[in-house]
This record gives structure tokens, sequence and C-alpha cells, in this order.
């Protein structure tokens, strides 16, 4: 590799390590002070509009839900997976950076110039790109019962807050900041080497900024108690609170639906998606193929992270 080429690929290290402190730093999380306060605006709109029986706060927060174990295990799992979030970061530099590098040498061409950069597109590409893998992730997760055991943490929630989106086994994040790196790290490979040639602060704002506005106010409502749906068409382009309770629904007929992370469009291209209706009744937890609910597998933060590494051993076991 000549003087220039490594000048090149320094810039692009340069650049992955934005990428890197710019996750690190969780631009536009779920719990993100905008987030929840566009939350809190929508829930304000929604309860004027629908006008239920209780004060706003009592109906945001409701203390049977807020006071339930199912949500102090919530909590505890956050923190705890608070601490892995760096580690998954990592996986998506190195994988993209390596990626990046080894599609430059394989193809012999260096980054673009400056004029020739499409930063827009680049960010459409990864949020495609990541989107479409999170899909895949969490299907294969119903789909494989050995991934299943492990997965089943976060359907075994019998209360729903936005603190149930963390509600994952350790080994959950792991294995996905791996898998969807996979994916993303091609796609930004691609993108680095063909259309971009570095990622700096303002891609990967646009990068954020498709999910950020797709998701702003509605986000934190997927794991919630809050009835809230899209008119049928819109539900075949982008997954609405309503569309993710369901998929955390015990009925049978709501069981392997609505894997989308943000877009539904997955979902309508390889068959499973489930459109809402308006009343709909939400049992949360897990159940058995005819939709009885299952006694709690997980009521201690010891149980939640030995119970389905135990699971899922015995059906490794039983399959070999």
């Amino acid at each position: 590799m000549g003087a220039g080429e490594e000048a090149s690929w320094a810039l692009v290290w340069q650049q992955l390590q934005v990428l890197f402190w710019t996750y690190a730093g969780h631009l536009g999380p779920r719990l993100s002070p905008l987030n929840l306060a566009s939350m809190l605006v929508l829930c304000l709109v929604l309860w004027f509009v629908w006008r239920p029986a209780k004060g706003f706060f009592a109906w945001v927060f409701p203390a049977r839900i807020y006071r339930h174990p199912s949500f102090r295990l919530d909590l505890k799992l956050f923190f705890l997976n608070g601490f892995i979030g760096l580690f998954i970061t990592l996986n998506y530099v190195v994988v993209a950076t390596g990626t990046a590098w080894a599609l430059g040498t394989a193809l012999g061409i260096g980054p673009p110039s400056p004029e020739a950069r499409m930063p827009i597109l680049s960010a459409l590409i990864v949020f495609l790109a990541a989107d479409f893998a999170l899909y895949w992730y969490h299907r294969l997760h119903h789909d494989r019962p050995s991934l299943w055991a492990i997965h089943a943490l976060h359907h075994s929630a019998e209360e729903m807050t936005p603190v149930t989106a963390f509600r994952h086994h350790p080994l959950y994040g792991l294995l996905g900041g791996a898998f969807v790196a996979g994916v993303i790290g091609l796609a930004q490979g691609l993108a680095m080497v063909l259309i971009l040639g570095s990622i700096d602060v303002a891609t990967l704002a646009g990068t954020n900024l498709f999910a950020a506005l797709l998701n702003l106010g509605t986000a934190n409502l997927r794991h919630s108690h809050i009835w809230l749906r899209y008119p049928a068409w819109a539900e075949h382009v982008l997954i609405s609170p309503a569309q993710h309770q369901a998929h955390h629904s015990v009925d049978p007929r709501h069981h392997n639906r609505n894997y989308g992370e943000v877009l539904a469009v997955w979902d309508w291209l390889f068959g499973t998606l489930y459109v809402t209706q308006p009343d709909e009744v939400i049992r949360f937890g897990l159940g058995d193929a005819a939709g009885t609910p299952l006694p709690q597998r997980h009521p201690t933060l010891r149980a939640a992270l030995v119970e389905p590494l135990a699971r899922a051993w015995a059906t490794l076991r039983r399959q070999a």
C-alpha cells in the first residue's frame, strides 16, 4: 500500500473514531430528554383528545404499572445493559473499518473526492441496513428455540414501560452487536468506498435523523400501556406503538408478528405483518401456543440472567 493509500485509510480511521464516540454518546436514545419530552407532549395531546377518566400523570404513569415487580426488574436490566453498550458500539467501528479497508484494497480504489460525496444517500443506506438487520435479528430470536430462550426474557414483562425496551439478557445485546454490525459495517464500508469516503458527525447525525424523526414521540410508547395505532396504510410502512404492543401479546393471533424496529415494510415484504384494530385487548407476558399465560420465569435479576442461559443450553443439547 502506497503512502497516498495509507493516508486515505488513516483518514477513514480518524472519521470512524468520530463515529465511535458519537455512537457511544447515544445520539437520540429512547430515554433522552428530547424523546421523553416529545413523548409527554404527544401524550398530552392524546389525553386532551381521548379524555380518559384519570388525570394526566395518573394516566401516563399509572401506579399499578410503575410499582409492579416487572418494572423493578426492567430497571435493574437497564443499568446492567448500559455497561454492555460501549462494547457493542465498538463492534460497529471495528467491522465498518475492516470492511471499508478490505473493499478499498480489493477494488483498488480510495475514498472519493469531497465534491463526489453524497452524505444524505449514505445516511439513508446505513439506516436501511440497520433496520433490515434488526428485523432479521429479532425474527431469528423467535424462529430458533435456543435463541428464543434468551429473547423470552424481554417478552416475560407483564407490564410495559419505556424502560422495558432495555429488558434484555446481556447476551442478546452482545450477539446483536456482532450480527447487526456485520450488516451495518458492510453498508458503511460500501458507502465509504463508493459514495461517501468518510463518516463524520454530519453524516452520522443524518443517519440518526432518519430514525429520530420517524420515532419522535412514539418510540417510548411502543413499550407502554397507551394504545396508539396508525391508519392501516401507515402500519404497512411504519411500526406503530400498538403494533409492537401486539407483538408482546399472549394472544396466538399476535404471535410471531411485527418484528420491525422502525419500518413495517420488512414485515409486509416477508409475511409477518399484523395490522392492529381499534379496540384490541392486549395482555402482556409469555403464553403458550393456545394463548394461556405462563408463570413468570424471571422474578429476580439472578433468574433473569441464569434461566435464559440454562434453557438455551438445554435446548441445544436436545437438538444435538
